[in-house]
C-alpha cells in the first residue's frame, strides 16, 4: 500500500520527502485524497475488514465528491484531475499512470459478461480517460490508449488508440508503425 501511495504522490507533483508530507497534500487536493483513501479502504478490503473499507468508500464520497469502490483494482499512479462525478465500480481493473477526469463512470451493462465471468471495465497502463467518458461492461482499453470526452465506450479498444464519439470509434492511431514514435 505504501509503495503505491508513494508512486501515487510523485504522480501529483509531491516531492521527496516524509511520508507525512501526504496529509497536507491530501488535504489540499481533492483527487490525491480520493486516492489515499481508496488505498486505505483497499488494504482493509483485501483483509476482510469490511466495515472500515465501507467506511473508507463513504469518506471518499462525501470528502471527494465521487464513488470508488474499495473493491476495484487500481494500479498505482491513478492521478484524478477533477474527482466531482467520477464513479468506479467494484470489480473495474485500472492499470499503471491512468488519468481520469471528471463525471467519468466505470461499470456493468446490464449483466453483460464475457468468457472470463467479468462484467466490469478492464484499463490498460497509460490510459487517459476523458471529461464526461462512460465505460461500460467487460471491455478492455489497451494501454497508451486516449478515451476523449463524453464518448461511449461499449466495445473493446486497442492498444495506442484515440477514440471518441458514442458510441466509441477510433479517431486515429497515437503511434507511427514505422517510426515508433507518436502523431
Amino acid at each position: 500500500m505504501f509503495d503505491n501511495l508513494k508512486y501515487d504522490y510523485f504522480r501529483y507533483g509531491g516531492k521527496k520527502g516524509n511520508v507525512l508530507l501526504f496529509l497536507p497534500k491530501a488535504i489540499r487536493d481533492m483527487g490525491f485524497r480520493a486516492v489515499l483513501l481508496y488505498r486505505i479502504g483497499h488494504w482493509f478490503r483485501k483483509r476482510r475488514i469490511h466495515i472500515v473499507a465501507g467506511f473508507c468508500e463513504r469518506l471518499i464520497h462525501h470528502l471527494c465528491l465521487c464513488c470508488i469502490a474499495t473493491g476495484a483494482e487500481i494500479g498505482p499512479g491513478l492521478r484524478i484531475s477533477h474527482t466531482i462525478g467520477l464513479v468506479i465500480g467494484i470489480g473495474t481493473i485500472i492499470g499503471k499512470n491512468c488519468d481520469v477526469r471528471q463525471n467519468t463512470t466505470f461499470g456493468g451493462n446490464f449483466n453483460k459478461v464475457d468468457a472470463a465471468g467479468r462484467s466490469k471495465p478492464q484499463l490498460g497502463d497509460n490510459v487517459s480517460v476523458g471529461a464526461g467518458a462512460v465505460v461500460l461492461g467487460p471491455v478492455k482499453v489497451g494501454s497508451n490508449s486516449i478515451i476523449g470526452a463524453n464518448s461511449v465506450v461499449t466495445k473493446d479498444v486497442p492498444e495506442n488508440v484515440i477514440v471518441g464519439g458514442i458510441p466509441a470509434v477510433i479517431i486515429k492511431n497515437r503511434w507511427d508503425e514505422s517510426t515508433g514514435r507518436g502523431l
